[in-house]
């Protein structure tokens, strides 16, 4: 049967057996004493255990890991993949597509670069031997995307910490089947990873392992960031919500860029912080907007939606609605292949999510700029198409977008990506950051 934990078996509390989404799996039930001596055992056992582990057995154990849950006729995805649609809410082609976006950016060639940066970091700035305590790095994740656990992980191990990832309720399942089998390629990680869940905000459960932890990264909502935040003063890195847009030149090949934007936009359903929420373009806007609906479509024969939630689809069909009022261009799509609306107004507006995507139409690329100001540090990633909109690349970084791709790959970073404006490894020596994906 499915778990919801992965962790040294003697270290393992008592199971009870639930279902969710039809799922059956056995949930690990955790006390405060369980999480700390946990956290104690990780902190202590696996930070010696990474230690002595050679580079290049850490570095094949993970690529083949990686390796297995990429294919889909691997053990581990016939078993998890068919559960997973159901937490996540994808269906299963869009699962398919997102495993593979997130798995392929710490695939071995990936990896292979951040553990040459780590031993070029060990070599120049080498961790105080004497320091035996508090390399613990504890991962609080979000619900959002499947498999973001992997982003935090590596950089963690290319750094010999041990860690402790805290999956949410809402989907608890793939975390530790990664984590066990890493383990199987690779017994000597048993003592220094674990993958628990518990219902984030009990602050009695939650203390030994935030006390313990040498460093935390927070994932989630703003609320549940905050709280994480204030009792780690000083060791944590949050990342919370933001949002991501694309600038797409007259110049650029109108289609080119379309193929790349819905790829970008239906990418997670439209829920990653690198997710396409809107279009700023100096070209003619009708035609972009008609051509990435054209593109919508081909993504959703492949990618279908998740199923459909009733609050945005109340809220799509709102802004529909207030589109047709107000004569705005709004090519015809079906609801679950996504929404395209050409907006005069050009200020940033969130996207109530299900592929719905404003385009804004500007005299000068350079406005964007402006109208993006009252965003400054909320904002992620931008898809850029043609000389102009890469112009910008300084400008909109110092808004706090932390990634610039061409459209197509704004969703597919790799292992080194400055989250948050963050070098991953810096994170790793949090001093109260605010990061926010």
């Amino acid at each position: 049967m499915i778990h919801d934990a992965a962790c040294p078996e003697a270290l393992s509390p008592p199971t009870i057996a639930v279902e969710r989404h039809g799922v059956f799996f056995t949930s690990a039930q955790w006390a405060p004493e369980s999480l700390e001596r946990l956290a104690d055992h990780l902190d202590r056992v696996g930070a010696r255990a990474l230690d002595r582990l050679d580079p290049a057995r850490l570095l094949d154990a993970w690529s083949r890991t990686v390796g297995r849950f990429r294919d889909p006729a691997s053990a581990e995805s016939e078993a998890l993949r068919p559960v997973l649609t159901r937490f996540c809410a994808l269906s299963g082609g869009g699962l398919d597509a997102a495993l593979d976006a997130v798995l392929g950016g710490v695939d071995r060639a990936a990896a292979g670069r951040l553990f040459t940066e780590a031993r070029n970091r060990e070599a120049t700035r080498p961790r105080p031997a004497s320091r035996k305590r508090g390399r613990l790095v504890a991962v609080v994740l979000a619900g959002n995307l499947p498999a973001l656990a992997v982003q935090s992980l590596l950089p963690a191990l290319a750094r010999r910490r041990p860690v402790l990832l805290k999956s949410p309720t809402s989907e608890p399942l793939f975390a530790p089947a990664f984590v066990r089998a890493l383990v199987r390629a690779e017994p000597a990680l048993e003592a220094a990873l674990a993958a628990v869940t518990w219902r984030g905000g009990d602050r009695a459960l939650e203390a030994p392992v935030l006390e313990r932890a040498g460093t935390v990264l927070a994932y989630g909502d703003r609320p549940a960031v905050d709280s994480i935040s204030e009792r780690t003063a000083g060791k944590c890195v949050v990342y919370g919500p933001k949002a991501s847009l694309a600038v797409i030149s007259r110049q650029a090949d109108r289609v080119r860029a379309a193929v790349g934007l819905a790829r970008d936009v239906a990418l997670f359903d439209q829920r990653g912080c690198l997710s396409i929420q809107a279009v700023y373009t100096d070209g003619d806007s009708r035609a972009l907007a008609t051509a990435l609906a054209a593109e919508l479509a081909e993504r959703a024969a492949s990618w279908p939606a998740g199923p459909l939630d009733p609050t945005r689809v109340a809220a799509v069909q709102q802004l529909r609605l207030e589109a047709r009022m107000r004569g705005l261009y709004q090519p015809a799509l079906p609801l679950a292949s996504g929404t395209v609306v050409v907006d005069p107004i050009p200020q940033f507006r969130p996207s109530p999510g299900l592929r719905t995507v404003r385009i804004h139409a500007l005299q000068d690329l350079a406005e964007v700029v402006p109208r993006l100001a009252a965003w400054q540090g909320r904002l992620q990633g931008a898809a850029l198409a043609g000389g102009p909109a890469w112009e910008l690349e300084s400008v909109l970084s110092e808004l706090g977008i932390s990634r610039c791709a061409k459209p197509g790959s704004l969703q597919s970073p790799d292992a080194l990506w400055h989250n948050g404006g963050l070098h991953p490894f810096d994170a790793l020596g949090a001093s109260s950051q605010d990061a926010e994906p």
